[in-house]
């Protein structure tokens, strides 16, 4: 068989439409050679509707599908040689793992020879092949798991998809299964797409993030791009956590850019792109990016209403004078407890270049 392993993905300004309503609005991704990749963003947005695109289950309205410099439109499912990991995984109870693994091999007419020496690899990368003679339905969730994922690398597919493959699991298991299935899709050397509505799923596994809102895609980079600068407003607020601060854009230039709140509190921030002076804005900080100040120059003036310990971390709650809540969240030492209700406190963000801009909503 012709290692198909890690191949290019390219959606060319995909567009689909279901009646009158558009579920993917000129969509274009570029995905590498054995690069994973991972559609993120809240139900209805349009990444399982790309993801079956890619596979063939549905035909796009327009736009282009290519894998590997080959444009793969007009093939059906069968022909694509795209893996697929569903949410239920989809596996047959009367057949044994080996089986079940071995099924694609089998109807592609593969040798029984071949088609068994490369059920015995798979097994043997997800770690099964002490469970090879055993009934699906007697494996765990985990077990099943990495069964549908030796089924759909067996076939030496040209991408692999995964459609919230971590859905049926336990909380306690799903770190795990996302190392092991990002350890097994490197060994592999396979091109992956995920599909998932899950933030730390996304920012974890993947080597790209592309964010999708309404059909359109918001941003397309590195989890760490996407988390600490975000492209839009949307992403901003549904990846991580935000304190979103108003007021108008003061300063734009060499000596940096200022946003002064509706508070009165004048703070750096990075330069936004296509905002003018005295736009009204809104300056977002993650909790992280904010830190207490010994002295109230560029600082909100507020008061601690909560405080919790979460493990190496504290989380406050402060109240500012103007009456807005805002998280800061700091390291937290050995033996240091939250600072008590009621205290007063001044709060400012880190560095000019932890504070993004945007245009007011």
């Amino acid at each position: 068989m012709e290692s198909t392993a890690g191949q290019s993905l390219t959606l060319d300004d995909i567009v689909h439409r279901y009646g009158g309503s558009v579920a993917v609005d000129h969509v274009t991704l570029e995905v590498a050679a054995g690069e994973l990749v991972a559609l993120l963003g809240p139900s209805g947005c349009g990444k399982t509707t790309l993801l079956r695109i890619i596979a063939g289950f549905i035909t796009q309205t327009s736009g282009k599908v290519v894998i590997g410099g080959r444009r793969i439109d007009e093939l059906p499912p069968a022909k694509r040689n795209v893996g697929i990991v569903f949410q239920n995984y989809a596996l047959f109870p009367h057949m044994t793992v080996a089986e079940n693994v071995g099924y694609g091999l089998a109807a592609r007419g593969t040798d029984k020879h071949a088609a068994n020496k490369r059920t015995a690899e798979m097994l043997e990368m997800v770690q099964l092949g002490h469970l090879a003679g055993r009934l699906t339905k007697q494996l765990s969730g985990g077990q099943q798991q990495r069964v549908a994922l030796a089924r759909a690398l067996a076939i030496e597919p040209r991408v692999l998809l995964l459609d919230e493959p971590f859905s049926a699991l336990d909380k306690s298991l799903r770190l795990d299964m996302q190392i092991e299935i990002k350890r097994i899709q490197r060994a592999a050397g396979t091109t992956a797409i995920i599909v998932t509505h899950d933030q730390e799923e996304a920012l974890g596994m993947a080597d790209r993030v592309a964010v999708l809102s309404q059909g359109r895609l918001e941003q397309f980079a590195a989890p760490s791009a996407v988390y600490d600068t975000p492209a839009t407003y949307f992403v901003n607020q549904f990846v991580g956590t935000a304190n979103v601060l108003a007021g108008t854009l003061e300063s734009v230039g060499t000596d940096g850019t200022f946003v002064h709140l509706d508070d009165g509190t004048v703070i750096p921030a990075r330069t936004p792109a296509g905002l003018a002076q005295g736009s009204k804005v809104v300056a977002c900080v993650r909790p992280e990016n904010m830190r207490l100040a010994d002295e109230p120059l560029g600082a909100l003036a507020g008061t601690v209403e909560l405080g919790m310990p979460l493990g190496a971390t504290i989380v406050h709650e402060i109240r500012t004078a103007s009456g807005q809540r805002i998280k800061l969240s700091e390291p937290r030492m050995p033996g240091t407890v939250p600072r008590e209700p009621g205290t007063r406190v001044w709060v400012k963000p880190v560095t000019a270049s932890s504070v993004t801009v945007f245009a007011a909503p």
